[in-house]
């Protein structure tokens, strides 16, 4: 806060700059659902076949970004800074020079991630920048996809912010099995500890492998008496609470399935009494 009065030349005591902060606990990041991903985008894709044509390139343009973001993980001022040199969609990857820490790192790019930045391309026109991401002939300003975010967030209620994209990358990378070591890398994180913060947000299938090794380790010890089965209620909450965390496709399928099970058990059961 006394940086940002310092930065807007409010004038400040130079005592208040002698005292430390309080110490604070590692904030855990804030990755997005899927479902409210899949809201966004659906926004994005109204406006991208706008008849409009400037909200149409516009929208085309950030569908592009915005899946560079999702499924690369690439930080805001990566994207703004990314030049036509450093992509090659061809071989499905881009090059990101002196990034964070001066480091310069080449991040895979996913197949919808390489439609997209094609469709934008191809209407994207000439300017006299080499950036990809044009906006008024010149690159992106420093709030442009946090405000393009936001217009898009009112229409269908959802607020996130264009590093939770980011965020959302490792933990959907993470969550279908990714290594952490290739999180690490993909990201551009100069130490392994900063990637280790994703493993500590709650996961949808840590959750689930839990319960399943927990019912193997009750059945060992004995815990569980004969006719104790759980709460059927109980299961479908777990299940639907699974169900609306960042699953991948695969694991979607598999609580659906799980969930038909249950509601099967009990309708045997309910045929019996």
């Amino acid at each position: 806060m006394l940086q940002f009065l310092i930065d807007a030349g409010r004038p400040v005591c130079p005592r208040l700059l002698r005292v430390q902060p309080l110490p604070v606990g590692d904030r855990l990041p804030r990755d997005v659902p899927v479902d409210q991903l899949l809201l966004l985008l659906a926004e994005i894709e109204a406006d991208a076949t706008s008849p409009n044509s400037n909200v149409r390139r516009m929208a085309i343009m950030d569908r592009a970004w915005f899946s560079v973001m999702v499924y690369s993980g690439l930080r805001v001022g990566e994207i703004r800074r990314l030049k036509q040199a450093e992509l090659d969609l061809k071989e499905r990857k881009l090059r990101v020079e002196q990034s964070k820490g001066l480091k310069d790192r080449v991040v895979p790019l996913a197949a919808r991630a390489v439609e997209a930045l094609a469709a934008y391309l191809a209407v994207r026109g000439p300017a006299p920048t080499d950036h990809v991401f044009i906006y008024r002939h010149g690159p992106l300003s420093t709030t442009y996809c946090g405000r393009r975010l936001k217009t898009y967030g009112q229409r269908c209620g959802v607020r996130i912010t264009p590093h939770q994209l980011r965020h959302t990358a490792a933990t959907l990378l993470l969550n279908a099995g990714a290594p952490l070591l290739t999180v690490k890398e993909v990201l551009g994180h100069e130490r392994l500890e900063t990637t280790l913060v994703y493993t500590r947000l709650y996961e949808p299938t840590v959750a689930s492998h839990y319960y399943l090794a927990m019912a193997q380790i009750e059945g060992r010890m004995g815990q569980r008496e004969a006719g104790s089965t759980p709460d059927p209620g109980l299961m479908l909450a777990l299940v639907d609470s699974l169900h609306a965390g960042t699953l991948n496709e695969a694991q979607r399928e598999a609580a659906r399935a799980l969930r038909t099970g249950i509601l099967a058990l009990v309708e045997q059961d309910v045929d019996v009494v």
